[in-house]
């Protein structure tokens, strides 16, 4: 009897033991429980988050969504809800679809990048060759404004040019009429050489005349006879107009007169020869104080 009570009392106390150790086991199975629920709970969220970042096949405005149901089952059972591998599988058919769809991209963005750094250069180059293109604008521009003045020069050059032809044609004229003039001079210079020759010829005679009757010498009263009506300086003659008869009649030959004009003395003449109530002189250049002109006042 007491043999059985010693085991009943060993059972109890063996059931006590393993009901407290049941009792742990319990306890800390629930706060693994409780872990493992958050775990899957953060774990569910997440997947959701990041299938709602996902495109759903080609379409990019149409992103993955996985719903509430679809990963609380680990194992499908007969009538019910699909195994959380399906939802998965989509979640990671996506990320490499999209992963590959974003590596194509970061290609082409490394394409555009080079396309974009050789198309910074060329447009570098275009706006170093429109610096130039505009410094050579400028230029031309500058350019244009140098003809468009010196066009304008050349233009009050030619008109210049054209009034100095019409004043050369003037003068051309002028000096053709001159011409004509200084003809007519020489004309008369040779009249009047060849009339010179004839009156000293006839002084000759006259001379040879008076020569020859003893004590002749003109008798002339002081004062005035006559003007000064020619003067060639060439040679150095010029002919006297005579004021009277009397002048006329006593001027001869190597008389010397006085020549004024106004108050100023000019110089000194001797008559060469006398012709009717004109005599012609030599000017006698050691007293010539200015040339003679015609005017000039004649005094004995």
């Amino acid at each position: 009897m007491r043999i059985m009570k010693l085991g009943m009392r060993i059972i109890i106390i063996a059931l006590l033991v393993l009901s407290g150790a049941a009792l742990a086991m319990g306890i800390v199975l629930f706060q693994q429980r409780e872990m493992l629920k958050g775990r899957t709970q953060k774990l569910e969220t997440a997947i959701k988050q990041v299938a709602a970042t996902l495109e759903a096949g080609d379409a990019s405005d149409v992103k993955l969504v996985i719903q509430d149901n679809q990963l609380k089952t680990y194992k499908q059972k007969p009538g019910g809800p699909p195994a959380m591998d399906i939802p998965l599988n989509q979640v990671t058919l996506a990320a490499q679809n999209q992963l590959g769809r974003l590596n194509g991209t970061r290609s082409v963005l490394a394409e555009t990048r080079a396309t974009l750094a050789k198309t910074e250069d060329e447009l570098k180059i275009t706006q170093t060759n429109l610096a130039v293109a505009k410094a050579d604008k400028a230029e031309i521009v500058s350019l244009n404004e140098t003809v468009v003045a010196r066009n304008t020069t050349i233009a009050e050059r030619d008109g210049s040019i054209k009034t100095l032809e019409q004043e050369k044609s003037e003068l051309t004229a002028k000096a053709e009429e001159q011409s004509t003039k200084i003809t007519g001079l020489e004309s008369e210079k040779t009249q009047l050489t060849e009339e010179v020759a004839t009156l000293e010829d006839e002084n000759k005679k006259l001379k040879m005349a008076k020569a020859t009757e003893p004590g002749s010498k003109p008798q002339l009263t002081k004062g005035q006879h006559g003007k000064v009506l020619y003067v060639d300086p060439e040679w150095n003659f010029l002919i006297i107009g005579l004021a009277s008869e009397e002048s006329q009649k006593n001027v001869g030959p190597d008389l010397e007169f006085i020549i004024h004009r106004a108050n100023k003395l000019v110089g000194k003449v001797r008559v060469k020869a006398i012709e009717d109530n004109m005599a012609i002189a030599d000017i006698m250049t050691d007293w010539l104080q200015v040339l003679p002109q015609k005017g000039d006042y004649v005094i004995y």
